[in-house]
């Protein structure tokens, strides 16, 4: 029987082998899919089990099977351990809360990982690539009480996070918790996978341990090769009809 977590109109359903996890991963469907494609890869390559939902008011109609039985639904939360002995908590947002219950949701998820005295939590997102200002692979952002430092700049001031990430960001400031949102340099508008890649050394890196990310790369690749041959056609396309329209 699952636990039930309240606050207002958020009910957080939880196994109770999430309690007391040293790290909380979750994110979103923002810029390049960063943060849902890193959470999807943290549960399939650690085999996590199903250990909960969060249901708020206005609940997404949807559920999709999950490979290790039963159903996933919008947003699915995964207990597992890595290197045997260092919990994990992972929530999946298979989609996102709507807008004005968004705030009320990240308060709800902030409150409950006190209360399960869960250690601390990464944030994962995507970066517009367009503001890169060197050869660094990612920025960062943490509230006051994450004691970890990464050796990549920080977010430059005048730069926003936005969207359900930053509310989450907000309210571990608020709420005197440990939080930091990863933020590795993305292209918006499709999947990256390679900066989900990013995301994930960075964390095994930061937490001490390492997970696989060939086949992460692997995908970026045949992306890459596709946009690249989808462009190539393009190109071949507006030079076709303008020789055309030369000779005509």
């Amino acid at each position: 029987m699952l636990e039930v977590y309240r606050f207002k109109s958020i009910r957080i359903f939880y196994d109770s082998r999430v309690r007391g996890s040293d790290l909380f991963i979750t994110g979103f469907k923002g810029f390049g899919s960063v943060g849902y494609i890193t959470t999807m890869h943290f549960v399939d390559k650690l085999s996590c089990s199903k250990a909960g939902f969060i249901l708020p008011k206005y609940l997404p109609e949807e559920v999709t099977p999950d490979p290790r039985g039963g159903v996933a639904g919008a947003f699915t939360l995964y207990a597992c351990s890595v290197n045997g002995d260092r919990k994990l908590t992972v929530l999946i947002n298979n989609d996102v809360p709507v807008v004005h219950e968004r705030a009320r949701f990240a308060e709800a998820v902030v409150r409950w990982l006190r209360e399960l005295n869960i250690g601390e939590a990464v944030l994962v997102g995507g970066f517009d690539s367009r503001f890169r200002e060197g050869n660094e692979v990612l920025r960062w952002v943490a509230s006051s009480y994450y004691s970890r430092r990464l050796s990549e700049p920080l977010m430059s001031h005048g730069l926003y996070v936005i969207g359900p990430l930053a509310l989450l960001l907000m309210f571990a400031e608020i709420y005197s918790y440990p939080a930091v949102a990863i933020l590795p340099y993305a292209e918006a508008a499709r999947p990256d996978p390679r900066a989900a890649a990013t995301a994930i050394n960075k964390i095994g890196e930061l937490y001490g341990f390492s997970l696989p990310v060939d086949e992460l790369l692997e995908k970026a690749k045949e992306i890459e090769e596709m946009i690249e041959a989808l462009e190539k056609q393009q190109r071949e396309s507006i030079i076709g009809s303008g020789s055309e329209r030369v000779y005509m």
